[in-house]
C-alpha cells in the first residue's frame, strides 16, 4: 500500500505566473499526494481536489506560529519561513493526521509521477527523505516531528535560527542545518535526489548537484530540454549523436522569469520547458531526428537581470 503524503505550504504574496501549471503537476499526483496550502492570495487558481487551500493572513500565520511555539518566536517576515519548514510537522499537526508522511516544497517547480521515485524508496527504513528545501519528506511521527528540538554539537541550534531574522538555511544542505541534526542523533535521511535542480546563475539549463562531501557542483553546458507528458516528466539532450531520455520527479526553476505560451487548463497535451518559457511541443514527440530543431531556448536576459540585480545590492551595501 502507497504511503499518503502531505506537502504544506504557508505562501504570502501573489503566486508566480505558472502556479496553475504547478496545480495541473498536483493533480496528476493525487493518488499519492495531497497539499496544503495557507495563503492570503485569493486570486481565481484551478485548484485540484488534492490541493486544499486555507486563507489567512501572514499575522495569522505568525500567531500560529508563537502559539504552537509557547511564545518563544516571532517569524519576522515570510521569507524566513523557510527555516521554521523543518517544524511544520510540529506547528500543523491538527492537519496531518491522516498521512504517513508530512512535507515541504516551493511552488516554483513542475512535478512529474512523484509515485514512480517514491517506489523506489524504502520508506519503512528513513524518517527523512530528500535533503534540500525545495521538496523533503519527513515521517510523521512525534519523534521525528520534533527532532528539529534535538540538540546539535551540545547547542540548541532551533533556538539560535529562531531567534535570528536573518535567514539560516535551516531546512537544507549540512552547514548546522536539520540534517546535521538528523546525522548526529541517528534519524535516517535518504538523499538521494531525483531532481532536476537548475542552476540560478545561467540563461540556459544547467542542473546542480552534491556530491558525497554535500558540496554543489553544477553540471557543463549543453542544449536540453524537459517535456512534460500527462504527469510524467523527462529531459532530453544528445550525448555522442545518440538521444538520451531522463526521467524526473520534478523541476526546480529557481524563481527565474518565465513565460507561459500553453493553456494552463489542458492537461492531456505534452509541452517543453526550456529557459524562461513553457512552449507547447513542435512534434508529438522528442525524437533522434528532430530534437536539433526543436527551439530550445528564446531570447533570454535571465543571466544579465541576475547580474545586474547582484550589482545594485553591491553598490547598495557600499553607499551604507
Amino acid at each position: 500500500m502507497m504511503n499518503k503524503i502531505a506537502f504544506i505550504i504557508p505562501y504570502y504574496g501573489k503566486f508566480n505566473n505558472y502556479f496553475n501549471l504547478f496545480l495541473a503537476s498536483c493533480e496528476k499526483n493525487k493518488d499519492i499526494c495531497d497539499w496544503i496550502i495557507f495563503t492570503d492570495d485569493k486570486s481565481e487558481y484551478r485548484y485540484p481536489s488534492n490541493v486544499k487551500v486555507y486563507y489567512n493572513n501572514w499575522t495569522d500565520m505568525q500567531n500560529l506560529i508563537k502559539i504552537k511555539l509557547n511564545n518563544s518566536f516571532s517569524c519576522s517576515r515570510p521569507y524566513k519561513l523557510c527555516d521554521y519548514k523543518v517544524a511544520y510537522g510540529y506547528i500543523f499537526s491538527d492537519y496531518l493526521t491522516e498521512y504517513d508522511y508530512w512535507g515541504y516544497c516551493d511552488v516554483d517547480l513542475i512535478w512529474g509521477n512523484i509515485a514512480t521515485f517514491i517506489k523506489k524508496i524504502n520508506m519503512d527504513i528513513y524518517d527523512k527523505i530528500f535533503d534540500l528545501g525545495h521538496c523533503t519528506l519527513y515521517r510523521n511521527e512525534d519523534k521525528v516531528n520534533t527532532a528539529f528540538m534535538l540538540t546539535l554539537n551540545g547547542r540548541s541550534r532551533f533556538n539560535e535560527v529562531f531567534s535570528d531574522e536573518k535567514n539560516c538555511s535551516f531546512d537544507e544542505e549540512y552547514n548546522d542545518s536539520i540534517n546535521c541534526i538528523f546525522l548526529e542523533h541517528n534519524l535516517k535521511i535518504f538523499n538521494e535526489s531525483f531532481a532536476a535542480n537548475t542552476y540560478m546563475k545561467t540563461s540556459n539549463f544547467r542542473l546542480t548537484k552534491m556530491n558525497s562531501n554535500y558540496k554543489y557542483y553544477v553540471e557543463k553546458n549543453f542544449q536540453n530540454l524537459f517535456l512534460w507528458d500527462n504527469g510524467n516528466l523527462y529531459r532530453f539532450y544528445c550525448n555522442n549523436k545518440k538521444l538520451i531520455k531522463l526521467e524526473f520527479m520534478y523541476i526546480h526553476l529557481q524563481s527565474r522569469s518565465m513565460k507561459v505560451n500553453i493553456d494552463c487548463n489542458d492537461l492531456n497535451k505534452k509541452y517543453k520547458i526550456i529557459p524562461n518559457s513553457f512552449d507547447y511541443l513542435e512534434y508529438n514527440d522528442v525524437t533522434q531526428d528532430n530534437f536539433n530543431r526543436i527551439k530550445k531556448k528564446h531570447f533570454n536576459l535571465h543571466y544579465f537581470k541576475l547580474r545586474s540585480k547582484n550589482l545594485k545590492i553591491k553598490i547598495g551595501r557600499l553607499i551604507k
